[in-house]
């Protein structure tokens, strides 16, 4: 910017500070009534001394910073003051003042004001890096949540590295809501793979932020050993935090998941299937998608094997049923007895043996075995009544004692 260049005052602040139309302030006059502005109990007068206060910083640093720097002493009468000039130092981002401003971040007795320097530390870029030291030591602030949380913040932005275990530590003991967010959300942007198992523990925590703000960071991360975290937190209870969850699921590339998901097969090829097969529910995949038909085809029709026997074995049940009620009549007592003792107790155990139980646990495979399940079911309850009948017949048959239609009654 050319020194020369004078900024246009705002008319309003003209009009509050008495300064004519037409008249032109040197930038230490000018300095001086912007930080007099501060003072305004109107927020859209302080916001246009701030605005002001930056162009002049940045226009004249060496007449504006030492001015600026004077008004956030403690001794200023106006906190409006101090709180205006940390935001404009913050947006004119001069290595000069990084030492002041950490001095007051470690020192300063009003919390609010350190919070407000840990924040604006964040917006002045790769020079407040020189700062990580006083924020590592501010989000172990015990007096005020806000000063953790923005030192959290920036952190994040600044991608201090050695802030990693700090934070780390910080989140394991912290309570607020908002602090927790802003660590969780300082590790993604740092992007260390340390951070792993406190971002898991915090896909459980009870607030629903916390836990988007967890998922996201693991999804910045980018570690395939978080992709099943993160693919079961897609069935979060909150619907914003399935949508991170998504977000993040997609910053893999389907080789990662491919191969994850694959370490999985060994030991559990179910269990893997299941995740490819919430994998492809909330994305898209053709090369998963063809994956899963690969490794489900030759498992499908071994149940589906398994399946057509116990169809086979109800469908001889029935028949064995039908079979006897057609013969019953000729039946002597000696047959009867056999019948009802012996030998519908053996079909009614083949029936009783019948589990779907090993078809219906698979939910990866529910649709392709819906039907086949449905129709074993129907068997299943049919051969069970008519085996009831045909017993009751038989034993009814029995009580009569006289049978005159019967061959054999001795």
């Amino acid at each position: 910017m050319n020194p020369d260049d004078k900024g246009e005052i705002d008319p309003a602040l003209r009009k509050i500070m008495e300064i004519p139309d037409d008249q032109e302030l040197p930038d230490e006059a000018l300095i001086d009534v912007m930080l007099r502005a501060l003072e305004s109990n109107q927020l859209l007068l302080r916001s246009s001394a701030v605005h002001q206060l930056i162009d002049l910083g940045k226009r004249n640093p060496a007449i504006a910073l030492p001015k600026i720097l004077k008004a956030l002493d403690p001794s200023v009468d106006y906190w409006t003051v101090r709180f205006g000039a940390v935001e404009a130092l913050g947006e004119i981002a001069n290595r000069d003042t990084i030492k002041p401003l950490i001095k007051y971040l470690r020192e300063d007795d009003d919390p609010d004001f350190r919070a407000m320097v840990a924040k604006q530390l964040g917006e002045m870029g790769e020079i407040a890096k020189e700062a990580g030291s006083a924020l590592i030591e501010a989000i172990a602030n015990k007096e005020s949540s806000e000063i953790r949380e923005n030192a959290a913040h920036t952190l994040g932005v600044l991608s201090v590295d050695q802030a990693v275990t700090p934070l780390i530590n910080a989140l394991k003991i912290e309570n607020d809501n908002y602090a927790k967010r802003e660590i969780c959300w300082a590790l993604g942007e740092i992007g260390n793979s340390a951070a792993l198992p406190s971002l898991f523990a915090n896909l459980s925590d009870k607030d629903k932020e916390t836990r988007a703000k967890a998922v996201e960071a693991l999804g910045k991360i980018e570690e395939a050993e978080s992709i099943i975290a993160i693919l079961k937190t897609t069935k979060d209870r909150d619907t914003g935090v399935q949508a991170k969850a998504i977000e993040a699921l997609k910053k893999f590339s389907t080789k990662k998941i491919m191969t994850e998901f694959s370490k999985v097969a060994e030991n559990d090829l179910f269990v893997a299937l299941q995740h490819f097969q919430d994998y492809l529910f909330n994305i898209d995949n053709e090369e998963v998608t063809k994956k899963v038909l690969e490794i489900k085809e030759p498992i499908l029709n071994a149940y589906k094997e398994k399946m057509n026997k116990i169809k086979s074995e109800l469908e001889s049940c029935k028949i064995f049923v039908e079979e006897n009620f057609e013969n019953i009549a000729d039946l002597g007592k000696k047959d009867l007895k056999e019948l009802v003792e012996k030998k519908i107790p053996k079909v009614e155990a083949k029936v009783a043996n019948v589990s779907l139980y090993e078809f219906r646990k698979q939910k990866w495979l529910e649709n392709d075995l819906y039907f086949d399940i449905e129709e074993i079911s129907s068997l299943y309850k049919e051969s069970g009544v008519m085996l009831s009948e045909l017993r009751d017949s038989v034993q009814d048959l029995l009580k009569k004692g006289f049978l005159p239609t019967l061959r054999g009654n001795d």
